[in-house]
């Protein structure tokens, strides 16, 4: 398998989120040799089950579209525009371009009266070693428009890739997630300078007083499991199931300790088509 597939694919299933789902930052389908003229192209889409924010206690179901388009060094996918500026048969280093949504206040009760985290673009610098079954690899973030969280996240992970049944692919691995002030002032925070403006049908919860000050440190720690199996030479199914745990002023933000939950949970099935 190629190396910058299999770490490109890892964070589609982590997400920032965890990843951050993270996502923190495996792969969501096995990719085949690129042809020839250097193209390869993956559709499919996914199922996923996810918190309704990071730390919320309320869960949502949403489709996820799963797309890769790669030549050469250049790959478009979901985690944006990017290339591999260098790739060997260990080591792998690249940049990209993403879209970030932020976070909107008015998916759930408990961070109505809030700021919006805005939508932003989002720059990586990754880089991913492999040794046989074991790859390593290090993904840094960083808000580029300071529209968004206008901070720095920073993920570690290993990831143990398997065949124990067949052509059957399993990849389980643990990751590790620092964020910045500023990230972290942005998605945790409760203090006056995070108020929304507040309107006659906006709330502010007693549990998501003013006041908390979230800083930088560790966010998260997680691990994600993710099989595949490919039903011929063309389409695979792919299940996934992720754990994260907030650490730190994360799981001490009154989002999280008072309206939600320290303990995130992720799950998905999808299907896919690879040319």
């Amino acid at each position: 398998m190629n190396t910058r597939s299999t770490g490109r694919l890892r964070m589609v299933a982590a997400m920032s989120a965890l990843l951050s789902l993270t996502c923190a930052s495996g792969a969501l389908a096995q990719r085949p040799a690129s042809d020839d003229d250097g193209w390869y192209v993956r559709l499919g889409t996914f199922g996923f089950v996810m918190p309704e924010y990071e730390g919320s206690d309320s869960y949502k179901v949403r489709p996820v579209p799963d797309i890769e388009i790669t030549y050469d060094r250049f790959f478009l996918s979901r985690q944006g525009l990017g290339a591999n500026l260098i790739s060997t048969d260990n080591l792998t280093l690249g940049a990209s371009v993403a879209f970030d949504g932020g976070r909107k206040s008015k998916k759930d009760v408990a961070l109505r009266g809030y700021r919006n985290v805005g939508d932003t673009a989002v720059g990586h610098i990754f880089a991913e070693y492999t040794v046989d079954q074991l790859m390593l690899s290090v993904d840094v973030g960083t808000d580029l428009l300071g529209d968004g969280h206008k901070g720095t996240e920073a993920t570690l992970s290993a990831t143990w890739m398997l065949n124990p049944f067949g052509r059957t692919m399993l990849m389980i691995g643990p990751s590790l997630t620092w964020a910045s002030d500023d990230y972290m002032n942005s998605y945790f925070s409760t203090t006056v300078d995070r108020l929304a403006p507040t309107g006659p049908t906006q709330l502010v919860l007693p549990g998501s007083r003013t006041g908390y000050k979230a800083d930088a440190g560790f966010k998260n720690a997680g691990l994600t499991a993710i099989m595949i199996h490919p039903l011929d030479e063309n389409w695979s199914v792919t299940g996934f199931a992720g754990y994260s745990r907030l650490l730190g002023d994360a799981a001490d933000s009154p989002f999280v300790k008072d309206n939600g939950s320290r303990d995130q949970f992720m799950g998905g099935l999808g299907l896919s088509y690879t040319f």
